[in-house]
Formats: structure tokens, C-alpha cells, sequence
């Protein structure tokens, strides 16, 4: 399952301001590794410092684009999951290694075997995104059949690690949503976070060139 971390990060009181802290990060992280790699014959090595880079990158991000979160409050929370998701594969803080063993072990689910790291950020940001919607009282987005895909795992690990941006466009999949492939990282341009009562909502380019 995609999402083992959902249930258990549920339980944090006011989650979506919890998660901009980086102690509710770490704690939730490991967490989830835990229970993604649990029997598997993987062990999961966090190099502290490139999680907190990522954090600190992530949150410089999600300050710049939060004046949408209102205008489209779903679309908003699953972007800035894919920030994260962006992160966290551009600073690689999770090595996984199978226990012992020469190779991946056969045992472990194909997804994880083609990319654990990848699929264990993926797993991270999507339980964390649906335990939001779930406590802003919204529709939890759900892993859609494409992640069942080997193929759609080897494309994600090709295209994300040539460009970390193309990872929040990635994501959008995973979430059954339509990427924006042009320009993923540009929040103004997705379709839901875009508009406002039918007029554009400028993003901070526009507001330089009009100015």
C-alpha cells in the first residue's frame, strides 16, 4: 500500500499547520519507512542533513506560493506535496539497502524494488497530502491505477532525476490529476490554482512585468 503512514499521522492535532514544522517532518518520515520497508529486507539509512535541506527548501517554496492556498485549497495542499516530493529527490536524504544481500530481495513489492527511495518520498508526501484533505474535511486523494505500474516507476526515476521539477508533475499522476508538463514547479499555471471567480490569478512574474 501506498499510503501506511496515513492512519497514523491522522492522529496529529492540527496536522496541516503540524507539517510545516520540521520536528512533525522528521518524526513522520521515519515513521513511514518504518512501516513502508517493514519485512521487506530493506533498511532505510536518513542522512539528517539533506532532510533538513530539503525541508528548508520545501518550506522557502510553500511561503512563496501559500497566497493561493485560497483559491483552490485541495489543488494547493497536493502542489505543495509535490514540492516536498521535489525535495526530497533533489536532496537525496534516504538510502535504502537490502539486509545482507547482493540484490533487492525478490520478495519485496516491484514498485519498491525499482526505486525504493523514490517510492518511499512518493509514499511520504501522498499519506501526509490525504491526512490533510481528510482533517481540512476534503476529498483524500488516492493513489491512481498508474502507480501499479513497473513502467510508470522507471519514467518517474529517469525524468525526476535529470529534473527534480518534473517530480511534482509526477505526482499529479500518482493523484489521478492532469500535470502541467511545461512548467510543473509554477503554481499559478495549474489549471485549479490559476483562476478565481473566472479571472487569472497573476503569479509573481506577471506582477513584475505589470509593475
Amino acid at each position: 500500500m501506498l499510503t501506511p503512514l496515513k492512519t497514523e499521522v491522522l492522529q496529529v492535532e492540527d496536522l496541516s499547520h503540524e507539517a510545516r514544522r520540521f520536528r512533525t517532518i522528521v518524526w513522520s518520515f521515519q515513521r513511514n519507512l518504518e512501516l513502508l520497508f517493514k519485512d521487506t529486507g530493506l533498511s532505510a539509512h536518513v542522512d539528517p542533513a539533506a532532510l533538513a535541506a530539503a525541508f528548508s527548501n520545501w518550506r522557502l517554496a510553500f511561503d512563496k506560493s501559500k497566497y493561493l492556498a485560497d483559491v483552490n485549497r485541495h489543488d494547493f495542499v497536493i502542489f505543495a506535496a509535490g514540492l516536498m516530493l521535489r525535495e526530497l529527490i533533489a536532496a537525496k536524504p534516504l538510502k535504502a539497502e537490502a539486509e545482507g544481500l547482493p540484490s533487492l530481495p525478490a520478495q519485496i513489492d516491484h514498485r519498491l524494488a525499482r526505486w525504493p527511495e523514490g517510492y518511499a518520498y512518493t509514499s511520504f508526501c501522498l499519506s501526509v497530502a490525504a491526512a490533510i484533505l481528510k482533517e481540512l474535511g476534503d476529498v483524500e486523494p488516492e493513489a491512481s491505477r498508474i502507480a501499479d505500474d513497473p513502467k510508470f516507476w522507471d519514467s518517474f526515476r529517469e525524468n525526476a532525476l535529470e529534473d527534480p521539477n518534473t517530480a511534482i508533475g509526477f505526482f499529479d499522476l500518482v493523484c489521478g490529476q492532469e500535470p502541467n508538463w511545461m512548467a510543473p514547479s509554477v503554481p499559478w499555471l495549474r489549471k485549479a490554482l490559476g483562476h478565481k471567480d473566472g479571472e487569472r490569478i497573476a503569479g509573481k512574474d506577471d506582477r513584475e512585468r505589470i509593475t
